[in-house]
């Protein structure tokens, strides 16, 4: 059985504890349909993966910093304690934070705006999101089928979930920050490599049975969801699959498997300021 993705209405009618993490995906939809991160995707990509290895991504501040402040702003209609911690921040560099998915430096971010920690380091990451979207659209297709890791081929990512897709039922892994699409083995752990079916266990729901399960691993523990789709899902409706199975998540950890965390391969990118033409036609450099 295939299920269709899931609506944020009715993510949000089934679910209203889920609201406010919806209007965050929102947000970050109708930020990444900007020309201004499609502008900003590096001309050059590494040569191997992940894609963005060493990349440098210019950007007007003013653009990073209005997106910061509407992200956090939002976030603290759920979040109050993150009320303001948009006006005190650099957005260039919370920017940078967020693509590395650096959590100590996402802490001092926190800690400079006078914050808890646990709420921004859940927001923060949304940040990078628009451009690695952009980012994955454009830089899909320099990825072979001979990567075989679980972290994503374009910006280092683990895998939000993968997909066993169509008639055959290919198992096909994906991000949830840039929507990278990579072929998997199946009766493998896509994390440590363990290929004994013996160490490999799974759950299923008990109103989607094996359509929507999670596939575990007794030797490092780690555990990804798998989907039962027709085609490839668009990297909104990733988000929102991963959302709509989050009771597979409670019920892996309940089990004390757990996942990696951070990037499964560091990419390093570097954030820059843009120059900004002026009215007289010269361009100005914004300090970082």
């Amino acid at each position: 059985m295939t299920l269709a993705a899931p609506t944020a209405q009715a993510l949000a009618h089934e679910h209203p504890e889920f609201r406010g993490w919806l209007t965050l995906l929102a947000a970050v939809g109708e930020e990444a349909a900007g020309s201004v991160w499609a502008d900003a995707v590096p001309e050059s990509a590494a040569a191997g993966v992940p894609r963005l290895a060493g990349a440098t991504l210019a950007i007007d501040p003013n653009i990073a910093t209005a997106w910061l402040r509407r992200l956090v702003d939002l976030a603290a209609g759920s979040a109050p304690a993150l009320a303001g911690a948009g006006e005190r921040l650099d957005g260039l560099a919370a920017l940078e934070a967020a693509i590395a998915l650096d959590t100590a430096r996402i802490d001092r971010l926190a800690d400079d705006a006078r914050v808890p920690r646990e709420p921004m380091r859940a927001v923060l990451p949304l940040l990078a999101y628009p451009w690695l979207e952009r980012c994955g659209g454009r830089l899909a297709g320099g990825v072979g089928d001979d990567h075989a890791q679980g972290w994503c081929p374009i910006c280092g990512a683990w895998a939000t979930l993968a997909e066993a897709r169509g008639l055959e039922g290919a198992r096909r892994l994906r991000c949830g920050r840039c929507g990278g699409d990579w072929r998997a083995q199946w009766l493998r752990c896509p994390f440590c490599g363990t290929d004994e079916h013996t160490r490999l266990r799974g759950l299923v729901g008990a109103a989607t049975g094996a359509s929507r399960r999670a596939d575990g691993c007794a030797v490092c523990g780690a555990w990804v969801k798998t989907i039962t789709t027709l085609g490839a899902s668009a990297v909104g409706e990733l988000r929102l699959l991963d959302l709509a199975t989050v009771h597979l998540d409670v019920a892996a950890l309940q089990r004390g498997w757990r996942r990696p965390t951070g990037l499964g391969a560091p990419i390093d990118v570097r954030v820059v300021a843009r120059a900004r033409a002026t009215r007289a036609g010269t361009r100005r450099w914004w300090p970082r």
